[in-house]
């Protein structure tokens, strides 16, 4: 008769020890271990799984078992498969991509002030406007008149009254929210060259392919380099959320955001009026989406 015994795991010494016949000395009715509940289909241990052993004697079962892979001779297999790794929740998809015309009017928002004031920005031209030096302090004020009077003398020369107003409110507001402009050995020149850079940069007028170039400014204001960190600084001061604004959505405008249409000129605003109103326009023709809710 030819046996066929088949074992799905690495004992070192495979063959039982069978008998003459079940009873007499020599029969092993378990030789692999007595039976409990574990490994006879009570719960395992493990969380490697567990490990079936089937024997066949002329194609017919006549044992089954099941013990826990931890600690037997396929452990290092099991691992290899992938059992025993922590399970990973799925990622949750993503939420829904905004419509395209949500995303201009939240960006225009951004640039002055908040929805409210980008529903009631107009395209007004900014009017002439002297320097006001009610709020900044007084041990400063001096010195804001010098910056003044050297932007002034380039804003005049390459952009015209508009950018002055909007400069010198820009000057004025950002010393008085951060006095510490000024401290240390900027020169005025470099603070007025910061201040113009940052207003015209915020109505899209400096810059490559631009009205005018950074260099040019820099040039103008006698200056070695450019003072970009001051550019920064200045409009942090006015607009603390601009350094949280990088990589969004800019509809492939480069400027720079302060926050308030007080500093944006006719011709700008008079782009954002028509965007806005565009985007406007699409929301009123979209169909509203259905709110998603669990369950």
């Amino acid at each position: 008769m030819n046996d066929n015994i088949l074992s799905f795991d690495r004992d070192p010494n495979p063959e039982p020890h069978w008998g003459a016949g079940r009873g007499e000395p020599g029969f092993d009715d378990y030789p692999y271990g007595e039976p409990d509940d574990r490994h006879y289909g009570g719960p395992g241990n493990s969380n490697l799984g567990d490990l079936l052993h089937l024997v066949v004697i002329d194609n017919e079962v006549v044992n089954v078992r099941k013990r826990p892979v931890e600690g037997s001779g396929f452990e290092h297999t099991a691992r290899e498969l992938g059992r025993g790794r922590p399970v990973v929740p799925p990622t949750p998809p993503p939420p829904p991509t905004p419509a395209k015309h949500e995303q201009i009017l939240s960006w225009l928002s951004l640039l002055v002030g908040g929805e409210d004031r980008l529903t009631a920005l107009d395209a007004h031209a900014l009017p002439h406007e002297e320097i006001d030096l009610s709020r900044v302090p007084p041990e400063l004020r001096e010195r804001v008149a010098r910056i003044d009077h050297e932007l002034t003398r380039v804003s005049e020369l390459l952009f015209g009254t508009e950018v002055l107003t909007a400069s010198r409110r820009l000057l004025a507001t950002a010393v008085a929210a951060q006095p510490a402009l000024l401290r240390g050995s900027l020169p005025d020149e470099a603070m007025a060259c910061a201040t113009l850079t940052a207003a015209a940069k915020a109505n899209d007028l400096v810059g490559q392919g631009r009205i005018v170039p950074t260099t040019l400014l820099r040039t103008l204001f006698n200056l070695r380099s450019a003072p970009h960190d001051k550019v920064q600084a200045v409009a942090r001061a006015v607009a603390p959320q601009t350094p949280l604004l990088r990589g969004w959505d800019r509809l492939q405008l480069d400027v720079l955001v302060l926050g308030s249409g007080n500093y944006l000129v006719g011709s700008f605003r008079e782009a954002i009026v028509s965007t806005r109103d565009a985007a406007l326009h699409l929301r009123a023709m979209t169909p509203e989406q259905p709110v998603a809710t669990d369950g």
